[in-house]
C-alpha cells in the first residue's frame, strides 16, 4: 500500500500540467485531490465488499449442504461465461478498430 501511495499519480500529473498550463493551478491540485479521495472511497468500498463478502462466504460454508453447492457452482458457470463472452467481444472488437 505504502508503495502504490509513493509514485505519482499519472492521471494527477497530466491534471496539474494542463491545469498549470491554462493558468489554473488550484483548480489542479483541487481536482487531484478530488481524484484522490475518489480512488480512496472507491477501494475503501472494495476491500470491505471483499470483507463482507469473505465472512459471508464462510458462514454459508459451515452448513454446506448438496443443493446450495449446486447453485454455488451454477452462479460460478454463469460467471465464468459472462467473463469469456465480454473477453471474446472484446477481442472481435479490438479486431474491428484496426
Amino acid at each position: 500500500m505504502v508503495a502504490a501511495g509513493a509514485r505519482p499519480c499519472s492521471g494527477a500529473i497530466l491534471v496539474l500540467v494542463f491545469a498549470m498550463g491554462q493558468g489554473l493551478f488550484a483548480a489542479g491540485v483541487a481536482a487531484t485531490f478530488a481524484m484522490a479521495v475518489g480512488t480512496a472511497v472507491t477501494t475503501g468500498a472494495l476491500a470491505w465488499t471483499a470483507v463482507f463478502a469473505k465472512s459471508a462466504a464462510m458462514r454459508l460454508a459451515a452448513g454446506e449442504n448438496s443443493r446450495l453447492a449446486l447453485v454455488a457452482r451454477g452462479f460460478e458457470f454463469v460467471a465464468a461465461l459472462a467473463v469469456l463472452t465480454f473477453g471474446v467481444a472484446l477481442l472481435i472488437g479490438s479486431r474491428g478498430a484496426v
